[in-house]
């Protein structure tokens, strides 16, 4: 595994990044999804503009410099609250897992996945879906996938934070869909809505706690209120309704923890996805990028676990509103720059690293090539 890449790998990876930042802030979702219309580009724009490179480049970039073979990554996520979304929302757990999975096959990590009790199951229910690669700690063929639950409190927060940062000693923390809190501590969704208070456990913490201790820390959101946004606070709250104001406290919807890197997406679940696809260039390992079959999987895994969609609060096969097929049809096409950036060979390789080289559609094509062509 390589950890340090030349000029011009940076610059290929760049293009690549490119690539990768438009798919991840298509803006799909329907009106009453949540977001603002026409939000999107422009946050993720300031997000650019602080950062200076694509945004899934750049993640990708710092994790390969920080991760050494066996180390420990620690991803935080969920996010949804009593009444509307009891069990959190579907959102989060997916795009945490597939990252998780990308970083223990990639880097042979020991990742943890942290959440507060009511967003576990979910969380859970997509490691399920890649099992193969959530092994026993002490596997020494590739990374382990394991999962703790946050506790809620104050002094409770604090405590773990420190105590779990303390035992793993992690190499980066990410966290991708997680509410942080705005300057009067109080969480917020993106709607303005403030949490009930006692339903968000600090997570923020391992943030605050990470970068005092020189910790590799990154942020994956989509509406300002998740942690990261604290680094282009002002800007992202000038593009809010009413300033970003919330309701009816009247503070900020957009949250003051910063992370070193941020990346701002359409679907937070996308961000994660571009950075796999980022890992899966710069590693040359094409099995690093996301499917459209695993979403579907994860999906269906978050609802059966009692998530439900965050844009109707309905256990619909739907993320932030958007049905599962627009999902996998965005996870396949950052899979396509992936293979398309390593390719070394034809369609036909692709198609067998997909697993579905047994679909019709192939015989046909392949029947047709045999024949002359498909048009005589």
């Amino acid at each position: 595994m390589k950890n340090e890449l030349t000029t011009v790998d940076i610059d290929r990876l760049r293009i690549f990044g490119e690539r990768f930042d438009r798919l991840m802030t298509l803006e799909v979702r329907p009106l009453a999804g949540g977001l603002p219309a026409g939000i999107v580009v422009p946050t993720y724009l300031a997000c650019r503009e602080a950062q200076g490179e694509p945004s899934s480049t750049l993640a990708a970039r710092k994790l390969l410099a920080a991760i050494r073979p066996g180390s420990d990554v620690i991803i935080a996520t969920g996010a949804g609250v009593l009444p509307k979304l009891p069990f959190g929302e579907t959102d989060g757990p997916p795009g945490a897992v597939a990252l998780a999975r990308s970083l223990a096959l990639g880097f042979e990590a020991k990742v943890s996945l942290v959440a507060q009790e009511e967003h576990m199951p979910a969380v859970e229910a997509c490691v399920r879906v890649v099992e193969d690669v959530a092994q026993s700690p002490d596997s020494k063929a590739q990374g382990s996938i394991s999962t703790t639950v946050f506790p809620k409190g104050g002094e409770e927060g604090r405590a773990a934070a420190i105590d779990i940062l303390s035992r793993k000693n992690p190499s980066a923390v990410i966290f991708i869909e997680r509410d942080g809190p705005n300057e009067a501590g109080h969480y917020h969704g993106v709607r303005g809505d403030r949490r009930p208070p006692g339903t968000v456990a600090d997570i923020y913490r391992l943030a605050d706690e990470a970068r005092k201790r020189n910790i590799l820390t990154i942020g994956v959101g989509d509406g300002g209120n998740e942690i990261g946004f604290g680094k282009i606070r002002d800007a992202v709250a000038g593009l809010l309704p009413r300033g970003g104001r919330s309701q009816p406290d009247e503070t900020g919807i957009v949250t003051v923890t910063e992370t070193d890197v941020l990346v701002s997406a359409s679907v937070s679940n996308w961000g994660a996805y571009a950075i796999c696809g980022a890992l899966a260039i710069a590693l040359d390992d094409e099995r690093l990028a996301h499917s459209g079959d695993r979403e579907h999987a994860f999906i269906v895994a978050c609802i059966a676990a009692g998530a439900l969609d965050g844009a109707t609060a309905r256990p619909a096969l739907a993320v932030d509103g958007i049905d599962w097929r627009g999902h996998a049809g965005v996870a396949e096409l950052m899979r396509s720059i992936a293979i398309a950036a390593n390719s070394r060979s034809g369609i036909g390789e692709a198609v067998t690293v997909s697993g579905e080289g047994e679909l019709p559609i192939f015989t046909m094509l392949d029947d047709a090539q045999a024949t002359g062509g498909c048009h005589q």
